[in-house]
């Protein structure tokens, strides 16, 4: 080997241990960092998820939806009745389905908006369930997932905002702003109603009107898959899309969503019958104890009959405007069916003769707890059905 290679591979050597040097003195530093990191990961892990692994997360979160899922499958199926609560809602299905790939892609995607209002409001029932566990603990609710210790807080603060992300996607993804907008009020209602220190559900009617308007939304939702190219881009032409000169598509929309709001009014009440003792400690200011138990049925007695009233005024007001030529539907003057009138009055003594029974057994809080809450879906779907069939029979 000649000198001038012995002095480059000499030359090679020194360079290669200088580097392992240089990376040798900043190794612990390398580590250091790396320590952070792991430790940031491992706190933020444990913070959102208690310290546990993964399978008890999904577990926590399977328990917390099957926990809430009857009230959110009730707003479901109301953004589901919101579908049909249209009066060109068939129509408009079929031209959707017969039309270009767009429109179809996101006539698609709009059929997902029940699933929308079912994750916002079990993440809304979850987030009141969260902030009154040890309320609940009083009321004798032990059973409910979070007070019996089956899920911690923090896994119910992930399941909340993973319902509400989720569910709020939907109508983005659709391209639906009207549908974005009752989506993100439903979720804001489901955040204000429990959030401390604003609290809706510990203020005088504020509560039933908070859930009435939640519930109103939901069919809105529903509705909006149609609707949404009509909303105006500044005031005069909203009151235009509001107005008859729309062939009267939002005018059913909006009396369905009243009216399920009103049943709203007869329910929710009954069902604060059997928390009396536990919203007394909380400070809190329901009908029934403001009203008194027997003013609270008589109250639910007296909205039923409103909403009777309501859909008889709706019938002779169509019918009045269909001897004018006032609303027209797609170019054909159109009237209610007496149908709608005749099916709600059903409906709606048929909750009488429930609230009958309950003012018969007002002081059996078993029967109140028990018997009480399970009637409420039922007459909510019954209602929600006499809707429908209304609409299509228009």
């Amino acid at each position: 080997m000649s000198q001038p290679t012995i002095h480059k591979e000499e030359k090679r050597q020194f360079e290669d241990a200088e580097s392992f040097n240089t990376g040798s003195k900043w190794l612990p530093i390398t580590h250091w960092i790396e320590s952070i990191k792991n430790s940031r990961q491992s706190q933020i892990y444990k913070y959102l998820f208690g310290g546990r692994d993964i399978l008890s997360l999904l577990r926590s979160q399977i328990l917390l939806f099957n926990s809430r899922k009857k009230w959110g499958l009730l707003f479901a199926l109301a953004t589901i009745s919101g579908m049909f609560c249209v009066p060109t809602a068939l129509d408009q299905i079929q031209g959707n389905l017969l039309g270009s790939a767009d429109n179809r892609m996101s006539f698609l995607i709009n059929l997902v908006l029940p699933m929308s209002t079912l994750l916002i409001i079990i993440g809304m029932y979850v987030l009141n369930d969260l902030f009154d566990a040890d309320l609940d603990r009083i009321n004798g609710k032990t059973k409910r997932q979070i007070p019996s210790g089956k899920v911690s807080k923090r896994q119910a603060l992930v399941f909340v905002v993973l319902m509400n992300v989720v569910g709020l996607s939907v109508p983005i993804l659709a391209n639906n702003l009207l549908g974005t907008i009752l989506a993100s009020t439903i979720a804001l209602i489901g955040v204000l109603y429990s959030l401390p220190k604003i609290s809706l559900k510990d203020k005088f009617i504020i509560k039933t009107c908070a859930i009435g308007i939640a519930m109103a939304c939901s069919l809105l939702l529903g509705a909006s898959m149609y609707l949404n190219d009509n909303v105006g881009t500044d005031i005069s032409t909203m009151f235009d899309w509001i107005s008859v000169q729309t062939g009267g598509q939002i005018l059913y929309p909006m009396f369905s969503g009243l009216m399920l709001a009103m049943m709203i009014f007869v329910t929710s009440p009954l069902n604060d019958l059997g928390d009396i003792k536990g919203d007394k400690q909380a400070g809190r200011r329901t009908i029934p104890i403001v009203l008194g138990k027997e003013n609270t049925v008589r109250l639910s007695m007296l909205i039923t009959i409103g909403i009777a009233i309501s859909s008889w005024m709706l019938y002779v007001t169509s019918l009045s405007s269909f001897e004018s030529d006032a609303i027209r539907l797609n170019d054909k003057i159109g009237a209610f069916s007496l149908a709608l009138p005749l099916i709600v009055s059903g409906t709606c003594l048929l909750v009488v003769f429930h609230l009958l029974n309950v003012s018969k057994r007002i002081e059996d809080q078993n029967y109140i707890r028990e018997s009480v809450s399970k009637k409420s879906m039922p007459l909510h779907l019954l209602l929600q059905l006499s809707l429908v069939v209304g609409c299509l029979l228009l």
